[in-house]
């Protein structure tokens, strides 16, 4: 089964980099554009490229289900493969409308938490979850109708709320879907292995064109994608307190906007734009400083742009190590 994850990540990298350009010129062509608020000239880059990773991650899989039928498979591989790509392919829709509308942001939690119904019909995952240094405890019926919508939504919007930086979204979906990817694998979860390993090959593509200076941005529908395939593979794996540890950083925005929401500060409002310096060295708006964990890094160091993803890229990598030492220790 390891070739076929090899070859679902072979083809998620070849397809998102023949589709990523062909999306660029369509999208500048089309006055699809966002701008670069952290550069100086504020240049115009072409928008919504998460549909060249969502084309690249279902081709991907889709390939990979296609070698199965070719010879003896599990067809409850082939359920929990369908339900992944379909709560993706809801939770990219939802992204577009995201980027086109602007949802509100009491109303997007209760979208995102409908991606997860393909999930839930399909009671995927153990209800049985292995918490560190706790042990086992299952949590039954709870974990079907709670604990699956909580996680597609937190892990999809604790993404969402990450974004904003040339390579900051897929370099985080490339990190955390290679640290989670081992566990899946010597977990002989294979639909999860499969999902990781076309998440990876899509984000690792794409970055070839989102990284500093970026040429095309993700938009939400690609941080949706990006959350929503992660929180589906650690449910399909059971591997739902390692991804946790993973992408911790992310869940600091979460934390921080219900924090602040308590103490009456719209959070979001208020976190300007950071302000660039001669030398690009950015710095956070004045009062802002802790609203968000790039905020919190700028108060502290001397960071371009570039080196601010690195910093923070490097944070995910340190949580995908601990993961990484968890699982092995506890095997």
């Amino acid at each position: 089964m390891n070739w076929l994850v090899a070859s679902t990540l072979l083809a998620a990298t070849a397809s998102t980099l023949l589709l990523t350009p062909v999306f660029i010129c369509s999208a500048l062509n089309k006055g699809v554009t966002a701008r670069d608020s952290n550069k100086k000239r504020k240049p115009r880059v072409a928008n919504l490229g998460g549909f060249a990773m969502l084309a690249g991650l279902l081709a991907s899989t889709s390939l990979a289900m296609l070698l199965m039928a070719l010879g003896p498979y599990d067809s409850q591989l082939f359920t929990y493969l369908l339900a992944a790509l379909a709560s993706i392919t809801i939770a990219a829709l939802i992204g577009v409308f995201d980027d086109l509308f602007k949802l509100s942001r009491r109303t997007k939690p209760f979208l995102v938490a409908a991606a997860a119904l393909p999930l839930i019909a399909i009671t995927a995952g153990d209800t049985s979850m292995t918490l560190p240094f706790i042990g086992s405890i299952d949590f039954g019926l709870f974990y079907t109708l709670a604990l699956i919508p909580v996680g597609v939504t937190g892990a999809a919007n604790a993404l969402n709320m990450s974004a904003g930086y040339n390579g900051l979204e897929a370099g985080i979906g490339a990190v955390v879907s290679l640290a989670l990817l081992p566990i899946a694998i010597y977990s002989n979860a294979f639909a999860s292995a499969i999902i990781l390993a076309a998440l990876f090959g899509t984000c690792l593509a794409f970055l070839k064109y989102n990284w500093f200076p970026a040429r095309v941005f993700p938009g939400d529908i690609g941080t949706y994608v990006i959350g929503t395939a992660i929180a589906a593979a650690a449910i399909l794996g059971n591997m739902e307190s390692f991804a946790v540890i993973a992408i911790a950083p992310a869940f600091y925005e979460l934390a921080a906007t219900i924090y602040y929401s308590l103490k009456g500060v719209e959070r979001r409002g208020k976190c300007q734009n950071p302000v660039i310096g001669r030398d690009g060295v950015l710095k956070p708006a004045k009062g802002a400083e802790k609203y968000t964990l790039f905020n919190a890094l700028l108060s502290h160091f001397q960071l371009t742009e570039k080196r601010l993803v690195l910093s923070s890229l490097f944070l995910y990598a340190i949580c995908g190590a601990a993961a990484l030492a968890l699982y092995f220790l506890r095997v």
